[in-house]
């Protein structure tokens, strides 16, 4: 059983991953601490390093790797994963894909104290942070809604986020 959370920054994917890797007694993998272990690196290093470009090829490589050698885990990826290298189309069929999806402005909300330690994010507050996240979720959401299925989190804290997951995953019959 392999279980992807995709969605933008501050949705939630981290959290949720780890608590329902928790209750399904799965192994949990976040990409990004992945690569930042494999590659020695922190994910702004790699991004001042090589740039996003660079950084999205990485991404890519270590996505093919845990899904290939992995199996029965819960696998939060980073915001842009879907969106770059073909990433969507290649885990089609591969796991069962979950969009955390929620509105820009709840999600500008949540990232408001954290865009020191997000690349893409960096110097951005206030209508200049909310504008970013309006402007790259239209852009990204086509490939998050490729998902096999799709949660709002929207109004939802963490712990009532998972109990939906759970609920949405065990009445399609995958866990």
């Amino acid at each position: 059983m392999k279980i992807v959370l995709l969605g933008y920054m501050g949705s939630g994917k981290t959290a949720m991953g780890r608590m329902l890797a928790r209750q399904a007694n799965l192994a949990f993998v976040d990409l990004d601490h992945y690569i930042e272990q494999i590659e020695e690196l922190s994910i702004p290093e790699i991004f001042h390093r090589y740039g996003e470009g660079g950084f999205r090829q990485i991404e890519s490589f270590h996505l093919r790797q845990v899904m290939e050698h992995q199996d029965h885990f819960v696998l939060s990826l980073g915001g842009g994963t879907p969106c770059f290298n073909d990433n969507m189309d290649y885990l089609h069929g591969a796991c069962t894909s979950i969009y955390l999806s929620a509105s820009p402005i709840a999600l500008a909300e949540r990232l408001a104290c954290s865009t020191t330690k997000r690349p893409l994010l960096k110097g951005k507050t206030g209508n200049e942070l909310l504008e970013y996240v309006r402007q790259s979720l239209s852009q990204r959401e086509p490939f998050y809604k490729q998902a096999d299925y799709e949660l709002s989190v929207e109004t939802l804290s963490v712990e009532e986020s998972g109990v939906a997951l759970v609920e949405l995953l065990k009445k399609n019959h995958i866990l």
